[in-house]
């Protein structure tokens, strides 16, 4: 009955009527050169000269449809090894172009001219390239829609202020795209002009903010013929020296490192990278934090390697890639393995990755393929005897082999279906975990609405025994296009649903249900520039056994307004009681939580100025007779001193007073008693931020962070079966201060394209006690007095292309 009301559905949606969508592309042709021009910024080559030109530019913001107010003319030839487009974009008042300096990959207050090209003119992948007027370099690959910055394409592009605007060449290699093998090529492309200072963007090919995507909106590059994908081979070499020291320990220690990356086009679809001995020693630390939740912390992928070219790996959101060099699946138990006199002197927090292999692309007929493979070696703690000195080795994570594979079909109307696996392997134990499942978009011929839906097993065996088996998925139907939208979703996870030998599941065993209204208007009216609206209906309920979890109301707006600030409101209401089956951490236990109300406020001002500020705040209160509340403010100022120094401080502070949650539990003749405590917690976070750009190849970072965390509790309780609490003589201690304090001073240099030299020093802190600290400035000295790790780094990486090394051959 499931599947047959799916398939009615899906006929359904495919029938639907459309709405009034402005399908008509613009073309320009590119022009075949012998010689490329000059790649100066200057537009003054003969070769530009009878070229085509790509004009009348249309509005993205403010006046979404009107036409620019500034022109932009744009030129595009071509030669047997690149693509070059030269630009000219006028302004009357060229003297104040905003031009701040930044470090590549990001864009500050500044105009920018942002290259997008479709090679297969599908409407769902693309890459796009942009540069600012004082010459820092943007890229980022899309699939699907989903844009990814961490990729780094190597090109070049010049440009120029001068008397009338600013001007910009780009030269991009055939090796930095990937484009079928075919006499005609027929590409998607648009072009978007950023104007800061009056906080225009407007588009070549118009892009409708009503419409769902916009890769899809672009317009049509034709006139390339007779050029072929080129070998796409490259090697990144790398070397790096560390100078490390604990301030418990006098010496410092020092180590090298060398390895190699390396990526090759297997053909002109697929591309093979391969991560040989890796070094992420200079990755920018972890924001550690108080989790007194049941679920663990999720940080963020900060590893190039896994974070450039990650868009098939998407697929079902069942890849996390921390998972891989992460932390080892017997770190605990090397302390349960101490005898008498005894302790852990070492247990390191992640497993060393042997090496790491990807093939990645999509081909002429929108196939997409992405297989993963991935090794961790042994890894071991070591425990010293306090009395002798004498130290042995534990092992906390087994070699491991991780492996993914995704299928990928694009469909018309920027349409798709994947089919995707996971698996860990640990030989060692005989253990197994295999994730394997499909989703799907389908969007109706006018792409006016949208049929979404997933479904995947889990499966872990032991010794070829099955452990646990389970299964998701989830079905999204709804509108996408106008001012109007909605979507009701549903999603069932069962209760032996486990994805995290490879992916990240926060819980497992709900039903949900959300019906969704959206409302946006782009149309400036008044003193406003855009408003919008959602709000969210959310009904829970366990999987096994069926019973209801919370019920909820999630509300949202935001305004902006011309002057280019904005502000928002959000929340949520819950007007029945809830039960939290996850906080007792004892199976078919749950707390019972009352209503509750929960309302922010955020106000943005005009980043264009030198002083910006960010403000948020919000209030929450559980209307029942525990007497919840919750507060917390964040506040993020930031200071252009000049376009090449910049300063950010953000203080975040959340407080918690009467929150029930877990404490303890004890088991007796087979009964477990769970202690719940009512405790008041808080953090405070201080984080200050600064960028010195010495120009667009090299800059200084530097980047702090103090997080103080603190929990007392003040009651306990009994857990009760119906989810209620009963007095109890439980009187542990289980108050918690906690600190996290981090340095990340970073000095790079791009000396030349895609090769580096970086010297970090990092500075770490890690704290954490019984006895809570009721005063700032004394929790910071006795922070101060705890141990600290140093670390200073040199790195150097230098990018080997072959068909560069041919051509000067």
């Amino acid at each position: 009955m499931y599947k047959l009301s799916l398939f009615i559905v899906l006929l359904l949606i495919m029938a639907l009527p459309g709405y009034g969508v402005n399908l008509e592309k613009k073309e320009i042709r590119a022009v075949r050169v012998t010689k490329k021009p000059v790649i100066d910024g200057n537009l003054d080559d003969a070769i530009w000269k009878g070229v085509p030109i790509a004009t009348d530019f249309i509005q993205n913001e403010p006046n979404n449809g009107s036409p620019s107010n500034y022109k932009t003319e744009v030129k595009f030839v071509y030669t047997d090894d690149a693509l070059i487009v030269g630009v000219m974009m006028y302004d009357s008042d060229s003297k104040n172009i905003y031009s701040e300096l930044s470090k590549r990959d990001e864009m500050k207050n500044t105009d920018f001219l942002l290259l997008l090209i479709d090679p297969f003119n599908n409407g769902l992948d693309a890459f796009e390239f942009a540069v600012t007027p004082a010459g820092v370099q943007w890229d980022a690959k899309v699939v699907n829609n989903r844009e990814d910055s961490s990729w780094d394409g190597v090109w070049n592009s010049a440009t120029e202020i001068n008397g009338v605007g600013w001007s910009a060449e780009l030269e991009i290699p055939y090796s930095a795209l990937r484009f079928p093998k075919k006499e005609v090529q027929l590409w998607g492309v648009n072009v978007i002009r950023n104007v800061q200072k009056v906080r225009e963007k407007v588009t070549w090919n118009f892009v409708d903010k009503e419409e769902d995507g916009w890769i899809n909106q672009s317009g049509v590059l034709k006139g390339i013929e007779n050029v072929n994908p080129p070998v796409r081979l490259s090697f990144t070499p790398y070397f790096s020296t560390y100078l490390d020291k604990s301030s418990d320990d006098s010496k410092w220690e020092n180590n090298y490192r060398g390895g190699m990356d390396l990526k090759y086009g297997i053909n002109e679809s697929y591309t093979l990278d391969m991560m040989l001995i890796p070094d992420f020693g200079q990755v920018q630390s972890d924001d550690e934090v108080l989790n007194l939740s049941p679920y663990e912390t999720k940080f963020d992928e900060k590893r190039q390697f896994f974070t450039e070219a990650k868009e098939l790996f998407n697929r079902g959101d069942i890849f996390y890639s921390r998972r891989i060099g992460g932390r080892p699946m017997n770190k605990s138990a090397a302390w349960d393995d101490v005898g008498d006199h005894e302790t852990v002197s070492e247990n390191p927090i992640e497993s060393k990755i042997i090496n790491a292999t990807k093939v990645s692309g999509r081909n002429a007929k929108g196939l997409g393929i992405g297989i993963l493979n991935a090794m961790t070696k042994n890894t071991y703690a070591t425990i010293t005897d306090t009395i002798s000195g004498d130290s042995r080795k534990f092992k906390t994570q087994p070699f491991s082999n991780y492996n993914m594979l995704v299928v990928d079909k694009s469909l018309k109307n920027e349409s798709y279906v994947s089919f995707f696996n996971t698996n860990r392997y640990v030989p060692e134990i005989d253990y197994m975990a295999n994730v394997a499942g499909t989703e799907f978009v389908f969007k109706n011929a006018k792409r006016s609405h949208r049929l979404k839906a997933k479904g995947i097993i889990s499966k872990r065996m032991i010794d070829d025994d099955s452990d646990q088996n389970g299964h998701y998925h989830e079905v999204s139907f709804g509108k996408i296009s106008g001012k109007f939208n909605w979507n009701f979703y549903h999603r069932m996870i069962s209760d032996d649903y486990n994805p995290n030998d490879m992916g990240f599941l926060f819980r497992n065993n709900q039903i949900n249900n959300n019906l969704n209204f959206f409302y946006a208007n782009h149309e400036p009216k008044g003193s406003l520039l855009t408003r919008s609206a959602n709000i969210r209906f959310h009904h829970e309920t366990r999987y096994e056994p069926k019973r209801f979890a919370r019920f909820t109301i999630f509300y949202n707006t935001r305004l902006k307004f011309k002057d280019h600030t904005a502000l928002g409101v959000y929340g949520n209401f819950r007007p029945l009681h809830q039960y939290d089956y996850n906080e007792p951490r004892v199976e078919g236990m749950k707390l019972r939580k009352g209503s509750s109300a929960f309302i922010g406020a955020w106000v943005s001002s005009d980043y264009r100025k030198a002083f910006a500020i960010d403000i948020r705040g919000d209030f929450g209160k559980r209307l029942s007779t525990d007497n919840l509340k919750t507060f917390s403010l964040e506040i993020e100022p930031r200071y252009r001193f000049s376009d090449r120094f910049t300063m950010n401080y953000k203080l975040e502070w959340d407080r918690q007073l009467n929150e029930q949650g877990y404490a303890s539990s004890e088991e007796n003749n087979g009964l477990t008693t769970v202690y719940i405590g009512e405790r008041n917690t808080s953090y405070l976070e201080n984080r200050l931020s600064a960028n010195f750009i010495f120009n667009k190849k090299s800059s200084l970072s530097f980047r702090a962070r103090h997080y103080w965390a603190k929990a007392e509790y003040e009651n306990f309780y009994t857990l009760k079966d119906n989810g209620r609490l009963a007095e109890s003589n439980y009187n542990e201690n289980h108050d918690i201060n906690f600190n996290s304090f981090n340095i990340d001073m970073v000095y790079s240099w791009r000396f030349a394209p895609g090769s580096e030299l970086a010297v970090v020093w990092k500075n770490s802190i890690f704290d954490s006690g019984d006895q809570v600290a009721h005063r700032f400035v004394n929790n910071l000295k006795e922070t101060f007095d705890a141990t600290q790790f140093n670390s200073l780094s040199l790195k150097v990486i230098y990018y080997i292309d072959y068909m560069s090394l041919k051509r000067k051959g």
